[in-house]
């Protein structure tokens, strides 16, 4: 789950690294999905486009993949805490595989985990949750420590051998950030995101300044 705003390769190549990883550990992979936040998720990112552009650009990132464009979050009345998503996608995928016991774990960058610190961001019982009961899937970020960051975080050092980090051979710095700016100067996002979701950006005007 995350804004998707816009979403692009590293988001992409980011779940393939979580599910190679998984798979080395013997561990068998049903699925991946990408789930973006309601509209709602506006008053904390002032630069989130609406869900519906965001969820179309997601459905043409994976399309023909093995992951998916969940619509969950978007359904709801409100934004959804991550724990209150993670468990939602849980269950679903629970009863669509009929596998009782499938666990749905979150695949992040470093600098979500280290928001885990950034006061009443979370709910001390909904990082407990999610670190002991799914686990979490970690991809390195330029600059980022994670190894320090769950040493000194008392949750995060108490679940540590449920967060494993995943290490990427090919350093990948894009962003959405990036994108979104690319965008605003009429730059080419060619090769930083899929063909359908620049072009998707191109018609739209997306992130132009004046949106």
């Amino acid at each position: 789950m995350g804004s998707f705003n816009p979403p692009h390769m590293a988001h992409l190549r980011t779940l393939e690294m979580a599910k190679d990883f998984l798979v080395q550990q013997s561990q068998r992979v049903i699925g991946g999905v990408m789930s973006p936040v309601h509209n709602d998720y506006k008053k904390y990112k002032k630069t989130l486009i609406d869900y519906q552009d965001r969820r179309a650009m997601v459905e043409l990132a994976t399309q023909n993949t093995w992951i998916k464009c969940s619509v969950w979050e978007g359904k709801q009345n409100s934004w959804t805490p991550t724990r209150q998503t993670l468990e939602a996608l849980q269950e679903q995928a629970r009863v669509e595989h009929n596998e009782p016991n499938l666990v749905a774990k979150l695949v992040c960058g470093a600098d979500l985990l280290e928001s885990f610190s950034v006061p009443d961001l979370w709910k001390w019982e909904d990082i407990d949750k999610i670190l002991g009961n799914h686990g979490v899937l970690l991809c390195r970020r330029q600059g980022s420590n994670p190894d320090q960051f769950i040493f000194k975080h008392d949750l995060c050092y108490k679940h540590r051998s449920n967060i494993k980090i995943i290490y990427e051979p090919v350093n990948n710095d894009v962003s959405s950030t990036v994108l979104r700016t690319l965008a605003a100067r009429n730059c080419s996002l060619r090769f930083l995101t899929t063909d359908s979701v620049c072009d998707y950006i191109s018609e739209r005007k997306l992130y132009c300044p004046d949106q």
